[in-house]
Parts: C-alpha cells; sequence; structure tokens
C-alpha cells in the first residue's frame, strides 16, 4: 500500500461517511475499472505507445492555448 492524497468534494465526503462508505476503497476500487477500461481499450502497449492521444488528466494545460 501507498499513502497518497486526493482532492474531493467536501461534500461528497460528507455523504460518502453518511452512508458508511470508506472513501479510500471506493477510489482504489474506481482505479481499477479505470485500469481495465484503459487496458482494453490501449491492449498491453506501454503508456510511452500511448502518446498522440487526448489526454484524459490534462492537469493546469486545460482551456489553455499552446503555440
Amino acid at each position: 500500500m501507498v499513502k497518497t492524497t486526493v482532492k474531493v468534494e467536501k461534500e461528497l465526503v460528507r455523504e460518502a461517511h453518511e452512508l458508511g462508505l470508506n472513501v479510500s476503497k471506493v477510489c482504489e476500487n474506481a482505479l481499477k475499472r479505470a485500469i481495465e477500461q484503459m487496458k482494453k481499450v490501449y491492449g498491453k502497449n506501454s503508456p510511452k505507445e500511448w502518446c498522440g492521444r487526448r489526454d484524459l488528466n490534462p492537469g493546469p494545460q486545460r482551456g489553455r492555448l499552446t503555440s
């Protein structure tokens, strides 16, 4: 296991706790499913071979014009 930080809307965390959900486990399971889906789409290609495709997590670059 690795400890990491994930930013989640405060209201979502509150609701999850009210429902008795383990936020860490829900995030872990969602990440596993996302990885499975990516592998179905890209096969066993390495991430380096994925370049040229749309970045699913563009971060601070999102919405900025490039030169």
